[in-house]
């Protein structure tokens, strides 16, 4: 009975945890509400602090719930392609299957721009942690990297990537899958010609 009543209680944590990344990608932070969200979810907002302190924190652990489906992904992609050419090939695979636009690497990005919002000095040290189990992986295909080095690509390439997409999102629709990758791919080839080992 305590397996069913956990898996209850961790279906509703993700649930409200979702329910806050789309009304934040749809109304933005002032419409980020302890009581919308948990209108959305199907709950009271006495039972959403049963799970959350605060919209932040919901908001904060889908990040980490996407973030933890990009290592596994990133963990998938063959060992030969370095953490740029890896990160490349997501976002151009991301943009062609039409994954659900709140998984989608732009959403991320705008997601951690409204933490940053809501909750701008204790936002990003918690993001950095999300962000820390990345770092391992940097390890076998730049093993030269120390730890401020592999932040420091962490950072360069998301900053990259979100530019690329930025502008891709920001182009009249219908937009083609393709155009997002071929931003992609030349925000990609900048690092690789001045800013980025191997």
């Amino acid at each position: 009975m305590s397996g069913l009543r956990n898996t209850k209680k961790a279906a509703t944590r993700s649930a409200l945890a979702r329910s806050a990344a789309e009304i934040a990608l749809r109304e933005g932070a002032e419409g980020l509400t302890v009581a919308a969200v948990a209108a959305a979810a199907g709950v009271s907002p006495r039972t959403f602090h049963n799970y959350f302190t605060s919209r932040e924190e919901a908001l904060m652990s889908f990040i980490g719930e996407q973030i933890e489906h990009l290592l596994v992904r990133l963990n998938a992609v063959p060992a030969e392609l370095d953490l740029l050419a890896a990160v490349e090939h997501l976002v151009a695979e991301n943009l062609r299957t039409g994954d659900a636009e709140t998984e989608s690497f732009g959403s991320l990005f705008r997601l951690n721009e409204i933490l940053e919002i809501l909750s701008p000095a204790p936002g990003r040290p918690e993001l950095n942690a999300l962000l820390d189990p990345l770092l391992p992986l940097m390890r076998p295909r730049f093993p030269e990297l120390g730890d401020f080095e592999a932040r420091v690509a962490m950072q360069v390439i998301g900053t990259t990537i979100r530019t690329a997409l930025e502008w891709y999102y920001h182009l009249p629709e219908p937009r083609d899958p393709e155009q997002g990758i071929e931003l992609v791919h030349r925000a990609c080839r900048m690092i690789r010609q001045g800013f980025y080992p191997g």
